[in-house]
């Protein structure tokens, strides 16, 4: 049998946006995060200020998050919309984005992958599953940087 991959190194110094609406979720939630070593989380109840916590407005600051937990159903709009609005803008679309709802039929799911979310998790989130779910997306994260690095490097040596 092979061993178990320790994903939780890969959160360590991670910060998370989390937008839901639900007090107790943001609550249990944020607890979850800090106890797999997660150095931040934001929390926003609506989608207007998830958005607003990304820094749209401001050309000059890069994104304050590696990763962000988005519920479907919020007051003021449709977790999908705002999952496709962050993958495809051009300061966030490298960042990844979870869809998490009460709901799991397969067309939600698909709903979120195709708006762009990197995955899906049903509400009550697992402490062990959600270290393990997010770990792997920032160990991709890390590695698709490592080789962001690589091309500016060969571009800017190709140059001189």
């Amino acid at each position: 049998m092979l061993p178990m991959q320790d994903f939780s190194k890969y959160l360590k110094g991670a910060r998370i946006l989390l937008i839901d609406d639900s007090e107790p979720f943001q609550h249990l939630t944020s607890e979850m995060l800090k106890k797999s070593g997660v150095a931040s989380v934001d929390i926003a109840s609506t989608l207007s200020e998830g958005i607003q916590l990304m820094n749209y407005n401001v050309q000059s600051i890069p994104p304050e998050y590696d990763l962000v937990l988005m519920d479907i159903n919020l007051p003021d709009g449709n977790g999908m919309q705002g999952c496709q609005f962050i993958t495809s803008h051009a300061a966030t679309y490298n960042i990844p984005v979870i869809v998490i709802s009460g709901a799991s039929k397969p067309a939600v799911v698909q709903q979120a992958l195709t708006a762009g979310a990197s995955d899906f998790m049903q509400k009550p989130l697992l402490s062990d599953l959600l270290k393990v779910r997010l770990g792997m997306l920032m160990k991709f994260r890390a590695i698709d940087s490592l080789g962001a690095m690589q091309i500016q490097f060969l571009l800017y040596c190709s140059v001189y």
